[in-house]
Protein backbone atom coordinates (compact mmCIF):
# COMPACT_ATOMS: atom_id res chain seq x y z
CA UNK A 1 0.00 0.00 0.00
CA UNK A 2 0.96 3.55 -0.67
CA UNK A 3 2.09 5.72 1.50
CA UNK A 4 -0.80 8.71 1.63
CA UNK A 5 0.81 11.92 -0.53
CA UNK A 6 1.58 15.26 1.07
CA UNK A 7 -0.40 18.48 0.22
CA UNK A 8 0.14 21.58 0.91
CA UNK A 9 2.61 22.62 3.81
CA UNK A 10 0.18 24.04 6.62
CA UNK A 11 1.71 27.39 7.88
CA UNK A 12 0.09 26.71 11.21
CA UNK A 13 -1.86 24.49 13.24
CA UNK A 14 -4.64 24.86 15.73
CA UNK A 15 -4.18 23.54 19.65
CA UNK A 16 -7.08 21.57 18.72
CA UNK A 17 -6.19 20.00 15.76
CA UNK A 18 -2.57 19.37 16.98
CA UNK A 19 -3.89 17.58 19.92
CA UNK A 20 -6.31 15.48 17.90
CA UNK A 21 -3.57 14.43 16.11
CA UNK A 22 -1.33 13.72 18.94
CA UNK A 23 -4.31 11.84 20.99
CA UNK A 24 -4.91 9.68 17.68
CA UNK A 25 -0.92 8.26 17.45
CA UNK A 26 -1.27 7.93 21.13
CA UNK A 27 -4.27 5.65 20.45
CA UNK A 28 -2.83 4.22 17.33
CA UNK A 29 0.49 3.14 19.01
CA UNK A 30 -1.47 2.10 22.25
CA UNK A 31 -3.91 -0.31 20.03
CA UNK A 32 -0.59 -1.57 18.05
CA UNK A 33 1.27 -2.45 21.21
CA UNK A 34 -1.99 -4.79 22.53
CA UNK A 35 -2.28 -6.64 19.61
CA UNK A 36 1.32 -7.26 19.02
CA UNK A 37 1.53 -7.97 22.78
CA UNK A 38 -1.16 -10.40 22.35
CA UNK A 39 0.53 -11.77 19.19
CA UNK A 40 3.67 -12.59 21.58
CA UNK A 41 1.42 -14.90 23.99
CA UNK A 42 -0.75 -16.53 21.66
CA UNK A 43 -0.30 -19.63 19.84
CA UNK A 44 0.44 -20.04 16.39
CA UNK A 45 -2.02 -21.47 14.02
CA UNK A 46 -1.83 -22.50 10.51
CA UNK A 47 1.38 -22.89 8.51
CA UNK A 48 3.96 -21.62 10.41
CA UNK A 49 3.06 -23.32 13.38
CA UNK A 50 6.28 -25.21 14.17
CA UNK A 51 8.17 -24.44 17.21
CA UNK A 52 10.72 -22.54 15.63
CA UNK A 53 8.37 -20.07 13.49
CA UNK A 54 6.36 -19.68 16.70
CA UNK A 55 9.24 -18.74 18.50
CA UNK A 56 10.72 -16.29 16.36
CA UNK A 57 6.84 -14.82 15.41
CA UNK A 58 6.49 -14.22 19.09
CA UNK A 59 9.86 -12.91 20.01
CA UNK A 60 9.22 -10.32 16.87
CA UNK A 61 5.82 -9.56 17.97
CA UNK A 62 6.77 -8.77 21.83
CA UNK A 63 9.70 -6.36 20.62
CA UNK A 64 7.24 -4.79 18.36
CA UNK A 65 4.80 -4.55 21.41
CA UNK A 66 7.61 -2.66 23.21
CA UNK A 67 8.18 -0.14 20.31
CA UNK A 68 4.60 0.48 20.17
CA UNK A 69 4.13 0.79 23.53
CA UNK A 70 6.74 3.29 24.08
CA UNK A 71 5.69 5.38 21.22
CA UNK A 72 2.32 5.43 22.70
CA UNK A 73 3.83 6.73 25.90
CA UNK A 74 5.87 9.43 24.11
CA UNK A 75 2.84 10.56 22.23
CA UNK A 76 1.17 10.92 25.62
CA UNK A 77 3.73 13.10 27.34
CA UNK A 78 2.95 15.47 23.75
CA UNK A 79 -0.30 15.85 24.10
CA UNK A 80 -1.40 19.72 25.24
CA UNK A 81 -2.16 20.36 28.82
CA UNK A 82 -4.73 23.11 29.11
CA UNK A 83 -6.56 24.17 32.63
CA UNK A 84 -10.07 21.55 32.59
CA UNK A 85 -9.04 19.07 29.72
CA UNK A 86 -7.94 15.76 31.06
CA UNK A 87 -5.74 14.67 28.57
CA UNK A 88 -6.21 11.06 28.37
CA UNK A 89 -9.68 12.43 27.16
CA UNK A 90 -7.61 13.50 23.78
CA UNK A 91 -6.94 10.07 23.01
CA UNK A 92 -9.17 8.02 20.83
CA UNK A 93 -9.27 6.16 17.81
CA UNK A 94 -9.11 8.02 14.50
CA UNK A 95 -12.56 7.84 12.20
CA UNK A 96 -12.66 4.33 10.70
CA UNK A 97 -9.35 2.75 11.92
CA UNK A 98 -11.10 1.37 15.41
CA UNK A 99 -12.63 -1.31 13.82
CA UNK A 100 -10.00 -2.34 11.37
CA UNK A 101 -7.06 -2.84 14.22
CA UNK A 102 -9.82 -4.49 15.91
CA UNK A 103 -10.40 -7.21 13.00
CA UNK A 104 -6.46 -7.41 12.65
CA UNK A 105 -6.23 -8.47 16.17
CA UNK A 106 -9.12 -10.79 15.63
CA UNK A 107 -6.74 -13.04 13.17
CA UNK A 108 -5.91 -15.92 14.33
CA UNK A 109 -3.47 -17.39 12.06
CA UNK A 110 -0.30 -14.88 13.62
CA UNK A 111 1.57 -14.65 10.50
CA UNK A 112 -0.65 -13.35 8.26
CA UNK A 113 -1.48 -10.65 10.72
CA UNK A 114 2.05 -9.81 11.43
CA UNK A 115 2.04 -9.68 7.13
CA UNK A 116 -1.13 -7.54 7.45
CA UNK A 117 0.70 -5.38 9.90
CA UNK A 118 4.17 -4.73 7.72
CA UNK A 119 2.77 -4.86 4.52
CA UNK A 120 -0.25 -2.73 4.82
CA UNK A 121 -0.72 -1.02 8.84
CA UNK A 122 2.97 0.27 9.55
CA UNK A 123 3.73 1.58 6.04
CA UNK A 124 0.68 4.10 6.29
CA UNK A 125 0.83 4.38 9.42
CA UNK A 126 4.74 5.75 8.66
CA UNK A 127 3.02 7.65 5.73
CA UNK A 128 0.82 9.87 7.87
CA UNK A 129 3.91 10.27 10.45
CA UNK A 130 5.85 11.35 7.41
CA UNK A 131 2.75 13.90 6.11
CA UNK A 132 3.19 15.32 9.62
CA UNK A 133 6.49 16.01 9.37
CA UNK A 134 6.42 17.55 6.08
CA UNK A 135 4.16 20.35 6.59
CA UNK A 136 5.07 20.74 10.52
CA UNK A 137 6.39 24.42 12.11
CA UNK A 138 9.61 23.76 13.38
CA UNK A 139 8.68 26.73 15.80
CA UNK A 140 5.23 25.06 17.45
CA UNK A 141 6.22 21.55 16.89
CA UNK A 142 9.08 20.74 17.32
CA UNK A 143 9.25 18.10 20.12
CA UNK A 144 6.33 16.53 18.19
CA UNK A 145 8.54 16.31 15.20
CA UNK A 146 11.10 14.71 17.51
CA UNK A 147 9.12 11.61 17.92
CA UNK A 148 7.67 11.47 14.11
CA UNK A 149 11.28 11.35 12.95
CA UNK A 150 12.26 8.42 15.61
CA UNK A 151 8.90 6.59 14.47
CA UNK A 152 9.38 6.60 11.27
CA UNK A 153 13.02 5.43 11.74
CA UNK A 154 12.12 2.94 13.81
CA UNK A 155 8.62 1.88 11.99
CA UNK A 156 10.94 1.12 8.76
CA UNK A 157 13.04 -0.97 10.68
CA UNK A 158 10.19 -2.85 11.90
CA UNK A 159 9.10 -3.46 8.53
CA UNK A 160 12.64 -4.81 7.46
CA UNK A 161 12.64 -7.03 10.31
CA UNK A 162 8.65 -8.30 10.11
CA UNK A 163 9.17 -8.79 6.11
CA UNK A 164 12.65 -10.90 6.54
CA UNK A 165 11.28 -13.02 9.16
CA UNK A 166 8.10 -14.16 7.16
CA UNK A 167 10.65 -13.88 3.91
CA UNK A 168 11.97 -17.66 5.85
CA UNK A 169 8.48 -18.75 6.89
CA UNK A 170 7.36 -21.23 3.60
CA UNK A 171 3.67 -20.37 2.86
CA UNK A 172 3.63 -17.32 5.44
CA UNK A 173 2.89 -13.92 5.94
CA UNK A 174 0.46 -13.39 3.28
CA UNK A 175 -2.62 -11.13 4.88
CA UNK A 176 -5.97 -12.39 4.41
CA UNK A 177 -7.13 -10.64 1.29
CA UNK A 178 -10.54 -8.84 3.53
CA UNK A 179 -7.84 -7.84 6.05
CA UNK A 180 -6.30 -5.83 3.03
CA UNK A 181 -9.71 -4.88 1.66
CA UNK A 182 -10.56 -3.54 5.44
CA UNK A 183 -7.37 -1.46 5.73
CA UNK A 184 -7.51 0.13 2.37
CA UNK A 185 -11.11 1.49 2.95
CA UNK A 186 -10.35 3.20 6.49
CA UNK A 187 -6.86 4.15 4.84
CA UNK A 188 -8.59 6.28 2.13
CA UNK A 189 -10.91 8.09 4.31
CA UNK A 190 -9.60 11.63 4.18
CA UNK A 191 -11.17 12.14 7.87
CA UNK A 192 -8.57 9.40 9.15
CA UNK A 193 -5.86 12.42 10.17
CA UNK A 194 -7.75 15.33 9.20
CA UNK A 195 -5.08 17.46 10.15
CA UNK A 196 -2.15 16.40 8.56
CA UNK A 197 -4.19 17.15 5.37
CA UNK A 198 -3.16 14.45 2.57
CA UNK A 199 -3.54 15.72 -0.80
Amino acid sequence: MAEPAVGDPVAWRTIDELAGLVGAYCWVEHRLFEVAGAWASAPVVGEASTDAAEGELRVWCAAAAQRHGALAGRWAQRLPVRAGVDPAELVGPPVGLGPALDELAATRELASGVGALVETVLPWVGGAYGSHLAVASPVSEASVMEVLVDARREGRAEIRGGRALLGRLEGAGTPPRHLGTTFERAFADRAVFPAVRPA
